[in-house]
């Protein structure tokens, strides 16, 4: 019985002290629990906090800036996206078609002028190739052009405008102000060039200086011809007159002195073919234009470009005409201004090497002595009487041939 009320009381002591243990656990958990809500209700008050104080400052911040004038400068920035906007749209529905050259000049094209006025809205379509694809589709189309704007030479253009398939120049287009005199004229001139003379420096001892030097001893039977009709070929009939004084009416003088520049090596139309000539000295000069000679300089062939005188450079001059009776005038206009404009013009000059029409540009180094830059340079071009040698390509043509070209 002792035994039994021992083990019992034993029993009921050890009951006792696991549920104290198991209390003094349940409170101990309380109590922790409790600190952590009170630390969590701590942070949450803080958060809280911080953001209604950020909330205020933010409140704050806003009130000030439109107290100083900054609510108007959003409110300009939402007319700004506004305008935007409508800029985008001026010429929606509008497609310019544009006649060009290609390679790195229509892609100058592309860059500079037709890629602005897609972002306006407009379409632009350039259709690459020569110019006398170009103006066999103005006098085509007169009056009813599907090509908008058309890049010709100096005596194109002149000839479209006089003929009515092109528009006089219009001195309002922005960026005409900015073009020197002789870019102003039957259509708006886009680049210059000169015509002079290339020869090679190793093998031509005295070196050339004036046209008249083509028909030296030294040279006889070494002076290269370009293609006639065509540009250069036109100017080096107008050479052999005005070198010595004479003009395009002295017509048999100026076949007489083509003919003492007899035998001709070559008569040339690829460049790199003149320049392997000009290298080995089976020819000795040419006449050619500054830019086509000094890009085959850079590739170290031995000439020398000259701008020669008596009486002067040969002035080349891309040129751009806008249709007559084009349906987009203002867009075509604006195609004009982004051409002629600084952007355009000082790539031209840096980067393709022609000769800017708009005074602003600014260059120096070699790149100013390669291309035909500044108002006194300009000035010395020769402007040729281009309606007379138009006049007389088919009656020459053929005099040409048969007293120049023949044996």
């Amino acid at each position: 019985m002792s035994f039994l009320f021992t083990h019992n009381l034993r029993f009921l002591n050890n009951e006792i002290a696991r549920h104290e243990f198991s209390i003094c656990r349940s409170i101990e958990k309380e109590r922790e629990r409790e600190t952590q809500m009170k630390k969590i209700g701590t942070w949450s008050l803080l958060v809280s906090v911080l953001l209604i104080l950020s909330l205020f400052a933010a409140a704050c911040s806003g009130s000030g800036q439109s107290g100083s004038g900054a609510s108007g400068g959003s409110a300009s920035s939402a007319a700004s996206g506004s305008g935007s906007a409508e800029s985008r749209d001026v010429y929606k529905g509008q497609k310019l078609v544009v006649g060009v050259w290609g390679g790195s000049y229509g892609e100058a094209i592309e860059k500079f002028a037709a890629e602005p006025l897609r972002a306006k809205g407009a379409e632009v379509e350039l259709v690459f190739g020569g110019t006398g694809d170009r103006i066999a589709k103005l006098y085509a189309e007169k009056g009813n052009p599907s090509m908008d704007v058309a890049f010709l030479n100096l005596f194109e253009a002149k000839k479209a405008i006089d003929d009515g398939v092109a528009q006089p120049v219009d001195p309002s287009i922005p960026n005409f102000d900015k073009l020197y005199p002789a870019a102003q004229q039957n259509g708006y001139g886009m680049t210059f060039m000169a015509l002079g003379i290339v020869y090679n420096k190793e093998l031509v001892k005295d070196p050339i200086t004036s046209w008249k030097d083509l028909w030296r001893e030294d040279l006889k039977g070494k002076v290269a011809f370009p293609n006639y009709p065509g540009f250069e070929g036109d100017s080096l009939i107008a050479i052999a007159a005005l070198a010595f004084g004479k003009t395009l009416a002295d017509e048999d003088f100026i076949f007489s002195k083509l003919q003492e520049l007899k035998p001709i090596p070559m008569v040339y139309s690829n460049l790199d073919e003149l320049f392997l000539e000009l290298q080995e000295g089976f020819v000795l000069a040419a006449p050619i234009f500054n830019s086509y000679a000094y890009e085959f300089i850079g590739k170290g062939y031995p000439a020398e470009f000259v701008y020669p005188s008596d009486p002067g450079p040969i002035m080349a001059k891309d040129t751009i005409v806008i249709a007559e009776g084009t349906k987009h005038e203002a867009l075509a206009k604006e195609f004009v201004s982004l051409a002629i404009g600084l952007e355009m013009q000082q790539h031209f000059a840096e980067n393709l090497f022609f000769g800017p029409v708009n005074k602003d540009v600014e260059v120096g180094g070699e790149t100013a002595a390669k291309i035909v830059y500044g108002p006194e340079n300009v000035e010395k071009l020769v402007t040729l009487d281009w309606d007379t040698l138009i006049e007389k390509r088919p009656e020459w043509t053929g005099t040409f041939n048969s007293k120049v070209l023949s044996e």
